[in-house]
């Protein structure tokens, strides 16, 4: 079985999530689907022909193979190495394993092999070492900044924004409120770390009497404004991880909001760009080695 890799460019946000809905489940067309805040791309034998226009990138074979292990070792990533991008593209494989287990092994196979080398990568490399997750980093600045108990509030449902969820629920004694374009994502999380769910639609009763607030969504647009947090504690502490912002500039340039974005988190990270640059280097070379020895092993089995 052929294996590729493809990159999605959809403009459209309100119709991405309806695009990885089907592409999940297209019976004629399995495949792995990585839906991230940087990212949309889709892993297997074809994709069908219908969504072919949304394709600005592919990759075949050996190129895949590398290509998704990359992605999982955090080669791909702003922050070389960082640790949120392996539980994405392990929950994009559960969720493949979860519909398909059974009916496509040699698919699964490779996408436990992409996973495994990337494990191989990070260890071996080190480029993770010593590396505290974005997530966290947002999540225990905002707990040092605002009053113990005070409300906060979560804007997203996915990878990252459950990493901040899962901090704040361990490590913090505040109420956390969740909101999400999907209402009923929203409650899932909010379920699992003992909180509220909400949808975008509602985010002034959200932010009503919050101390924090910690936004991380894919949407290609500003979701929060000036109006939606007049009730909110003052001076409002705000992490901003959405690429781009989640807040709009009149939010980022209030006087009363400690405003921080990806890029003052970011620059927290502990090790040096240099050295960690050097890190990426050995576990790219790990994972293009490995992709290579992977590839040719499949093949002779395929002779044999």
């Amino acid at each position: 079985m052929r294996f590729f890799g493809f990159e999605f460019q959809v403009p459209w946000n309100d119709k991405r999530q309806g695009l990885v809905d089907a592409l999940q489940r297209r019976q004629d067309s399995p495949c792995l689907v990585l839906n991230t805040c940087q990212r949309l791309e889709v892993y297997g034998p074809r994709i069908p022909r219908d969504y072919e226009l949304y394709v600005s990138r592919s990759w075949d074979e050996v190129e895949a193979l590398e290509r998704l292990a990359r992605i999982a070792a955090g080669l791909e990533s702003r922050v070389l190495g960082e640790l949120e991008i392996l539980g994405q593209v392990r929950e994009a494989y559960k969720i493949f394993h979860k519909l398909y287990r059974g009916d496509q092994a040699q698919l699964d196979r490779s996408f436990q092999k992409a996973l495994a080398l990337a494990r191989t990568a990070r260890k071996k490399s080190g480029i993770d070492r010593n590396l505290t997750s974005i997530g966290a980093l947002a999540a225990r600045e905002l707990l040092d900044r605002i009053q113990p108990g005070k409300p906060v509030a979560v804007v997203g449902s996915g990878s990252l924004a459950s990493s901040v969820a899962r901090y704040l629920s361990k490590r913090g004694k505040s109420t956390i409120r969740i909101a999400s374009r999907c209402p009923d994502n929203a409650m899932n999380l909010a379920l699992k770390v003992g909180g509220f769910g909400f949808g975008l639609d509602n985010l002034s009763h959200l932010f009503h009497e919050v101390a924090g607030v910690i936004t991380a969504t894919a949407a290609p647009h500003p979701v929060v404004f000036p109006h939606h947090l007049h009730t909110s504690v003052r001076p409002l502490f705000i992490c901003d991880l959405g690429v781009p912002p989640d807040c709009n500039q009149d939010v980022q340039a209030d006087d009363d909001v400690i405003y921080r974005g990806l890029e003052d988190i970011e620059a927290q990270v502990q090790t040096s760009w240099a050295e960690r640059r050097l890190l990426s280097e050995s576990a790219a070379d790990l994972i293009q080695k490995g992709a290579l020895r992977l590839h040719r092993d499949s093949r002779q089995v395929r002779v044999v």
